[in-house]
């Protein structure tokens, strides 16, 4: 099996590349004019460097994910599922600006929340917080993105 690097990180480097060209250029050339164009292509090759960085980042933008990852950092291994739930209840209020999580799986073993996506026509809706339990406390934890 082989694997490719998709064409927007290869956009991406490209714009980085002719980024850093454009503002070396500037400074050598005399005219205000130039310099202005230069600068603004300059930025604009750029624009692909800033979806990967949105892609790879999605909780820069988005607050729902901020949120939830939020979540998943405050569990830490030997809490218990109490602990658990209520940390979940102290990020998530009753009334609050953010919906609590669905909990999909709720075993002796395993704890598994998913994202509430609020949105009904959001894509975002499959992040998932999956917690290992023995003996009642937090053992593992992984954090599955959409």
């Amino acid at each position: 099996m082989s694997s490719s690097t998709h064409p927007i990180f290869v956009l991406a480097v490209l714009g980085l590349v002719a980024t850093v060209i454009m503002l070396i250029t500037v400074f050598h050339v005399r005219s205000k004019g130039l310099k202005v164009l230069l600068v603004m292509i300059g930025v604009l090759t750029l624009t692909p460097a800033g979806f990967v960085l949105v892609a790879l980042h999605p909780e820069w933008v988005d607050a729902r994910i901020r949120s939830y990852k939020t979540f998943y950092e405050g569990i830490h291994l030997g809490m218990t599922r109490e602990e658990v739930m209520a940390l979940q209840t102290q990020l998530y209020p009753a009334g609050g600006p953010r919906q609590k999580p669905r909990i999909i799986m709720d075993e002796s073993n395993s704890l598994t929340f998913f994202m509430h996506p609020e949105d009904p026509a959001s894509s975002v809706d499959c992040e998932a917080i999956i917690l290992n339990l023995k003996e009642g406390k937090v053992t593992s934890k992984t954090y599955s993105p959409d």
